[in-house]
């Protein structure tokens, strides 16, 4: 059964909706052997008063507060009220009209911006981005639409000097979510074993990247995307996994949630008992470079590519990858891409020759938009 929010008029008649009849609230519970066919109703009280109904039909019911309308898809035969005893009630039967979607007012704003929509009402994209744990971490303002954008990072994992990079953080975003003001949790870079911390936008959240921490031989840490591995023996080690979000791990329902992630870390395999070699992290936009029997670094996993902020950007970057006796590195603590440098928020810590770099924070953006 659909329900909708209903205001009268204030003058008991009702634009759109055709009257049917009224009964008095002689004490305040009263059963009505009022029939209808499929439709959508709605009982108002003609003091506005609080109530409560039931549509009954074929031996079940619906219950329903009055104002509120209601679609009986096949019909009801007796209406069962609550309310103030000595109130009039009155049935009405709503008119109401198909509609048709039309491509999201959100998709298209460039963000700040002022682009004209429907009838003429105008929009400004506004970009707020949060880098810091609070409650609330964002406050709704009062000019602003009821729904915006969202892309929330998590951390990116620990990489570690002359072996394998971080796993950068998963992403996840929303489209048309509804807004309010909302306490946020950005999660951590890892500076240990364990994977980076997840940033929380309510009770939506992303994953941190997977770590590396063994300079030596292992295989990469497991997260939102995973660390890659480390050999120092001549074997073989495998990068870590990445996990895929779902809508009962994080994304949640609201906002038409994507999620971006779930990559592997590159596997690793030293050319000999000699030399270190590190595999790269995976990133939320691909898996992490290997290193099987090569010499030199590797290139950190793709991020994933949003324009959110008004400039297309990488987030969520994998980090590379190094050879302890090459001093080659591929990337620096923003994680080099073959395609470029565009670099965002929640990169995987790269790892370099004989150091390392630092595994970056989460972060959310909100583009949110005012009239």
């Amino acid at each position: 059964m659909g329900i909708q929010s209903f205001v009268p008029s204030s003058g008991g008649g009702m634009p759109g909706a055709s009257f049917i009849a009224s009964i008095k609230m002689s004490t305040y519970n009263r059963s009505w052997t009022q029939a209808g066919g499929p439709g959508d109703y709605v009982l108002v009280s003609q003091n506005h008063s609080a109530g409560y109904a039931y549509f009954v039909y074929g031996g079940s019911s619906t219950g329903i507060p009055l104002g509120k309308v209601i679609n009986m898809p096949s019909g009801f035969t007796r209406i069962d009220i609550v309310a103030p005893a000595n109130d009039y009630i009155i049935l009405y039967k709503v008119a109401t009209k198909s509609t048709t979607v039309f491509s999201s007012p959100l998709a298209n704003i460039p963000a700040s911006s002022h682009d004209s929509l429907v009838s003429g009402v105008g929009f400004t994209a506004n970009v707020s981005l949060i880098r810091a744990s609070a409650s609330p971490g964002w406050t709704m303002p009062g000019n602003a639409a009821p729904l915006g954008n969202l892309l929330v990072i998590g951390a990116g994992g620990k990489g570690i000097h002359h072996g394998g990079g971080g796993g950068g953080g998963a992403i996840v975003k929303l489209t048309g979510f509804p807004l309010a003001t909302t306490n946020i949790t950005i999660g951590a870079g890892s500076t240990n074993s364990s994977p980076g911390g997840s940033t929380y936008f309510g009770s939506v959240y992303a994953l941190g990247g997977g770590s590396q921490t063994n300079s030596s031989s292992g295989s990469g840490g497991s997260g939102g995307n995973g660390a890659g591995a480390s050999s120092h023996n001549g074997a073989q080690y495998s990068g870590g996994s990445g996990t895929t979000q779902t809508s009962g791990t994080g994304l949640g329902t609201s906002g038409s949630p994507l999620f971006y992630g779930g990559f592997s870390g590159g596997a690793a395999k030293s050319v000999d008992s000699t030399h270190h070699l590190g595999a790269a992290g995976g990133g939320a936009g691909g898996a992490g470079d290997s290193a099987i029997n090569k010499r030199g670094g590797t290139t950190g996993g793709l991020g994933h590519a949003s324009d959110i902020s008004g400039t297309l950007t990488y987030y969520g970057g994998g980090g590379s990858g190094s050879d302890h006796h090459s001093n080659s590195a591929t990337g620096n603590a923003n994680p080099t891409y073959a395609h470029g440098t565009l670099t965002g928020y929640g990169f995987g810590g790269a790892s370099y020759y004989n150091s390392d770099g630092a595994a970056d924070n989460g972060a959310v953006i909100v583009r949110y938009y005012t009239i």
